[in-house]
């Protein structure tokens, strides 16, 4: 039998595996090739399995701040440019790749925040992979923080807004260690929108003086909140469901041990386990803890790294898988001044290039994730070509 050569007489499972390995810049081009790869490519079941396999290489975004407007006598910021780069760490030597920039308008409430691969600032959503920047509701409430969750399921994103009952300080810089009122609404968003128009309250609320940190792993949310001047406790949400799970207590050990020598705790995904890291300058080290169980508050410390004279600030942001290695390196935020890679089997250090004026670096992935839709610009150039012609 005489077998063609032509790309086009692949079976579509064969065409829809060679295309989900491919960089996600291509993949809108590629929809303009025929009427057949257009249906594939924009069909649900693609996109869910390109999201899938990109989960196996991340990249790592980096967001700095190379430039801000001040009014007069700099009292305080009016707008600033934020540039988006990528790196691909698990290749060696590789270079920063700038993506974009855009202008971010200092609200009077001014808020940035980085969730699940969304960049959210001043009620503005940005999809670094499409370069969109969408308009959210405002809350009529004094924001938190907002935190997001992917659903690969059905590819969609769950931001969820903490916000404080009254307007307060407190909310934010609650030194005192006085109890207050928060409460939650959330905002779903759907592959193509289009972007609801108002915030969904969800029917919990909770009392803490402070939220220390939060992130997601897999699709439950953790806050890491503080209740008076010690007391540490977790409160975590299922996104999917949007339903508030039990409350999870922190590890004792090192409340017991040397309490008062630890001075940032944070919480971080590791490989889809949430880790609690116990960070101290003074005792140069940082000690990481797994949640085991989360019904049975099983908590087991399982790495401590040495910090001795690497800065007095540091932040987990993930794993990252290296090709040809078994061990993953976790990549370390320590500021604009240092950022690393740390091998736990090794245990050594790579420093990452130096940034100008970071404010976040962290584990990146493409998705194939619209805010808003194209498609019909796009179909129309399809449907003016015949049945299996390309372009």
């Amino acid at each position: 039998m005489e077998l063609s050569s032509n790309i086009m007489a692949l079976p579509c499972e064969v065409l829809v595996d060679i295309l989900s390995r491919l960089s996600l810049k291509h993949v809108p081009q590629l929809q303009t090739v025929s009427k057949q790869w257009f249906r594939t490519i924009s069909s649900s079941h693609f996109r869910r399995l390109y999201n899938m396999k990109s989960m196996n290489r991340p990249r790592t975004l980096v967001v700095q701040v190379p430039n801000a407007k001040y009014s007069p006598g700099r009292r305080k910021m009016i707008s600033r440019t934020i540039d988006i780069s990528t790196m691909d760490l698990a290749v060696d030597d590789s270079e920063i790749q700038k993506e974009f920039s855009f202008e971010d308008i200092i609200a009077p409430e001014n808020s940035f925040f980085i969730s699940s691969n969304l960049i959210i600032s001043n009620h503005k959503v940005c999809n670094p992979t499409t370069k969109e920047i969408i308009n959210l509701p405002i809350s009529s409430y004094p924001s938190v923080s907002f935190d997001v969750a992917y659903i690969p399921f059905n590819n969609t994103y769950k931001i969820v807004h903490l916000y404080g009952t009254k307007i307060s300080p407190k909310y934010n810089f609650n030194y005192g260690g006085e109890i207050l009122e928060f409460r939650f609404e959330i905002l779903t968003l759907r592959d193509c929108g289009p972007i609801p128009s108002y915030w969904q309250t969800l029917p919990h609320q909770e009392w803490f003086s402070r939220k220390v940190d939060s992130t997601c792993v897999g699709n439950v949310i953790y806050w890491l909140v503080r209740r008076g001047d010690i007391m540490e406790n977790i409160i975590s949400m299922e996104a999917e469901n949007e339903e508030f799970l039990s409350t999870i207590s922190c590890p004792k050990e090192p409340y017991d041990e040397e309490l008062a020598l630890y001075e940032n705790i944070q919480l971080a995904d590791l490989n889809g386990k949430l880790c609690l890291a116990y960070y101290s300058e003074e005792l140069s080290r940082m000690e990481l803890y797994f949640l085991k169980d989360h019904k049975k508050q099983e908590w087991v410390k399982e790495h401590t790294i040495n910090v001795s004279g690497m800065g007095n600030w540091f932040k987990i942001m993930g794993y990252v898988p290296l090709q040809g290695n078994n061990n993953d390196d976790i990549i370390i935020d320590g500021g604009c001044k240092l950022s690393l890679l740390y091998n736990i089997e090794e245990r050594r250090f790579k420093r990452l290039p130096k940034f100008k004026e970071i404010i976040h670096i962290g584990l990146y992935f493409d998705r194939c994730f619209k805010l808003q839709s194209t498609r019909s610009s796009l179909q129309a150039r399809i449907d003016m070509l015949p049945q299996g012609d390309q372009l």
